[in-house]
């Protein structure tokens, strides 16, 4: 059976997911990065509570998403340092400190090529059905 990402995302975006599988969570977690980078940009998902999952994404993107978006990915979380802050509250004032936003939008150009070259959509549905 092929579950669609979307729909999958759609229904658990705002939910628990303590309760779903690892696989599941990781799908989700880039579903996560990818909803809010297209939505506002990396700026956008480390401020607000989709960068919450980002160290599910980033141990999630070279097995489903490939190694480019896993390197543009952790390029973007080194720059909150280790360990990587889990408050959307300290990511933002780690933004707003050290005037990331000519460099985050930078990767946010390069995220849009990935995008634009990667049925990255498939991947995502083709993890959930595997």
């Amino acid at each position: 059976m092929t579950i669609d990402a979307w729909a999958f995302y759609e229904e658990f975006a705002e939910s628990d997911r303590s309760s779903l599988s690892e696989r599941e969570r990781q799908v989700l977690a880039v579903c996560d990065f990818r909803q809010e980078v297209n939505s506002g940009g990396f700026d956008s998902y480390f401020r607000y509570n989709g960068g919450d999952t980002a160290l599910t994404a980033m141990t999630a993107l070279p097995r489903l998403l490939g190694a480019r978006w896993a390197d543009l990915f952790g390029e973007a979380v080194a720059l909150f340092g280790a360990p990587y802050p889990p408050d959307p509250d300290e990511r933002a004032e780690k933004i707003d400190d050290d005037s990331l936003d000519a460099t985050l939008d930078e990767l946010d150009k390069r995220f849009y090529l990935l995008e634009a070259s990667t049925n990255a959509d498939a991947r995502l549905t083709e993890a959930l059905s595997a």
